[in-house]
């Protein structure tokens, strides 16, 4: 007989990313000639200075890096008879212990209304625990049963499991990796195909309302544990469940994100090191708030977008899938009042997002924080997207508005056919 997902996991319990933080300085250490805000004022003086006379003597560019660098490095000498900063030269989540107040931890999966109003609307995580069994993967994925299922399966395979995206990917096929993982430094983080979306499900919660029309893709993250990710945040709402091992995130809420400099905009990340923090080149992080959340094998995770991440799993053989979605705002009620949410539902039933949806899913997500747009307020959110000219916009504001009460409401734009709305954003930059 098959034990549930949850009869596999460890206990539940708080983990520190990084065991307790360093000590204080003692009563004997010498006292500071600068305050700590004073030192840092005067080191970004110098780093500017200094940037102003490389650049001038061409001996460097004049570059936001250059002047980071150099203020980090004046910092450092400037505050070197200063105790460190909490959790300096250590690994994330060293300088401050997690926050007490738990992430909401579910035994079963709410309907997708609940789910869509308590946690993807207002953006706020959820643990679904000992639910990974929804997925047939959770009892078939032995390495044998991966070999004879899927040994040709090309893969997409990182060549360190300590996340480096300067680093391309090489590819392997399911056999080859199997033969090899356990003795190398390889991490598949690949998109799942067909033949293997028969052995997931698309999770209760997200089979209607409109999720279920969103869903951009299903990725599979398999290695011998060890892995490490860069910090970094996502455009996408992300479900993920682990079907073996475990993983600890160092979780920020989207509100706190100001702490973070992300320096690397291309990839959403900051190039801070995330085994050996330096407080000075990246100060925000002395002071972020952060959650730690564990995932245990069989348990899932809906992770919103933008809450900022870094991600720690087990030092063992490691398998999670995560579904990918665009953000949706409106739920459709309509659609789930004759609907029968199953926990047997194959992702194979499923199609992923059209391309026109997803757009037009990005483009009504710029109003995330408005549930109706005036004319004027419309034509400020998208101007960048909109013909250069009144008249035009204010035409495509008017064929929005279905019930021409001039004021656009978020179904009118999600009912409006995904095709036809994005040619009213002629200048709109689509989204890969």
């Amino acid at each position: 007989m098959q034990s549930s997902p949850s009869a596999d996991r460890h206990p539940v319990r708080q983990h520190s990313a990084g065991g307790d933080g360093p000590s204080s300085a003692g009563d004997g250490a010498p006292a500071p000639r600068l305050s700590g805000e004073a030192a840092l004022r005067l080191a970004a003086v110098v780093a500017v200075l200094a940037a102003a006379l490389l650049t001038a003597c061409g001996c460097a560019d004049h570059s936001a890096w250059l002047q980071r660098e150099l203020r980090a490095a004046a910092a450092r000498s400037l505050l070197f008879w200063r105790p460190a900063p909490a959790g300096h030269w250590q690994p994330l989540g060293h300088h401050r212990p997690p926050l007490a107040e738990l992430i909401d931890q579910l035994e079963r999966f709410p309907s997708p209304e609940e789910f869509f109003s308590r946690y993807v609307r207002p953006q706020r995580p959820v643990v679904f625990r000992g639910l990974a069994g929804v997925h047939p993967a959770y009892w078939l994925w032995t390495d044998d049963y991966l070999r004879r299922e899927f040994g040709s399966v090309e893969l997409d395979v990182e060549q360190k499991k300590k996340e480096d995206r300067s680093i391309g990917l090489t590819r392997m096929n399911v056999s080859e990796f199997l033969s090899v993982y356990k003795e190398k430094d390889l991490y598949v983080v690949h998109s799942i195909q067909e033949e293997m979306r028969r052995d997931l499900a698309l999770l209760p919660s997200a089979q209607c309302g409109g999720l279920q029309r969103l869903m951009m893709d299903a990725v599979l993250w398999f290695s011998s544990g060890g892995t490490k990710s860069v910090l970094h945040y996502d455009e996408l709402d992300n479900i993920n469940c682990v079907l073996d091992g475990y993983k600890h995130f160092f979780l920020v809420d989207v509100d706190d994100a100001h702490h973070i400099e992300f320096d690397h905009m291309e990839g959403l990340y900051s190039s801070v090191d995330v085994t050996s923090v330096d407080m000075y080149r990246f100060p925000g992080l002395r002071d972020v708030p952060w959650y730690n959340v564990t995932l245990w094998k069989g348990d899932c995770f809906y992770l919103p977008f933008r809450w900022p991440h870094h991600v720690i799993s087990s030092n063992s053989r490691n398998v999670a899938v995560n579904l990918w979605f665009s953000r949706l705002l409106w739920f459709n009620e309509s659609e789930c009042s004759d609907f029968r949410v199953s926990e047997h539902a194959s992702l194979s039933d499923f199609d992923p997002a059209e391309d026109a949806d997803l757009q037009r899913a990005h483009l009504v997500a710029r109003a995330e924080d408005s549930e109706q747009l005036t004319l004027l307020a419309f034509a400020d959110l998208y101007s960048d997207a909109l013909p250069d000219d009144d008249e035009a916009a204010e035409a495509a504001f008017d064929q929005l508005d279905a019930d021409g009460d001039g004021l656009l409401q978020l179904p009118e734009m999600y009912k409006f056919e995904a095709v036809k709305f994005l040619r009213l954003f002629p200048r709109y930059e689509r989204r890969d």
